[in-house]
């Protein structure tokens, strides 16, 4: 038993919760662990439209929110491969890989594999029972420690400046359908930075829900919201919708890198 897995142990203890009980959620969650790294194998390859509203805020407790800009994309997951293109701003083409100030990454299903992977020694703990797209489900608390697999934040401080990389500690929480086990809900936070980093604390909840392409049903993300900003800038809200999931069209001419 690994060291994550005995501190679920004394947690699940302290709670009250039987020892029959906790084989039973260690069994539940070595399912999850293959039904989800599954999936993260196994991606649908289609194109879905990405509407993105992005909002700016001063660093004023409570933010004061104000509508910067949407940006309009076109996602296409290929396997392993993710490419952003047919990008515009306010309407207006953009050609440039990365959008003015605050960019977030193309990862259709990125939260999976440091999740589940044991490499990537992420430790869970069972929360509780709830509901999801309306139906049971069962929630996590996570942990992953820093320099693991869960993504890293750049951040370049003007034209001269050279770019800062840190991969910090995740903590969040998931939630899965009960039964099957698929994710249909991740929330990530990172806040703990080096001296002098420049990150607010950043948080990250995507949503999953079953979508029609061509004649089959998947479980794919439906909408992302994240909340984010630089200590001597502005605060940053972008709320992230896709939608008409849907097979590549013949004529497509796409590059994944």
């Amino acid at each position: 038993m690994t060291c994550a897995m005995n501190r679920q142990l004394i947690w699940l203890l302290w709670t009250g919760v039987c020892a029959q009980d906790v084989s039973e959620q260690q069994a539940k969650l070595a399912h999850i662990r293959d039904v989800n790294l599954e999936r993260a194998a196994a991606l649908p390859s289609f194109v879905a439209d990405e509407v993105a509203v992005r909002y700016t805020s001063p660093h004023v407790d409570p933010p004061q929110w104000k509508i910067l800009d949407t940006i309009e994309s076109e996602i296409s997951v290929h396997g392993t491969g993710f490419a952003r293109q047919n990008v515009r701003i306010n309407g207006k083409p953009w050609t440039k890989p990365n959008f003015p100030n605050f960019t977030w990454s193309v990862d259709f299903g990125g939260e999976l594999k440091p999740l589940f992977d044991p490499e990537c020694k992420t430790e869970i703990v069972f929360g509780r029972s709830t509901e999801a797209l309306g139906r049971p489900a069962l929630a996590f608390k996570f942990r992953a420690p820093a320099d693991t697999c869960f993504g890293a934040l750049n951040i370049k401080n003007g034209f001269f400046s050279r770019l800062k990389t840190y991969r910090p500690p995740w903590t969040g929480r998931f939630v899965v359908e009960d039964p099957g086990g698929a994710v249909v809900e991740f929330e990530e936070e990172a806040h703990e930075f080096p001296k002098d980093f420049g990150t607010d604390p950043l948080t990250d909840t995507i949503r999953w829900d079953y979508v029609k392409i061509g004649d089959e049903s998947h479980l794919l993300p439906v909408s992302e919201e994240i909340y984010g900003g630089f200590v001597h800038a502005d605060l940053w809200h972008v709320v992230v919708e896709y939608k008409n999931h849907r097979h590549f069209e013949a004529s497509s001419n796409v590059t994944f890198h």
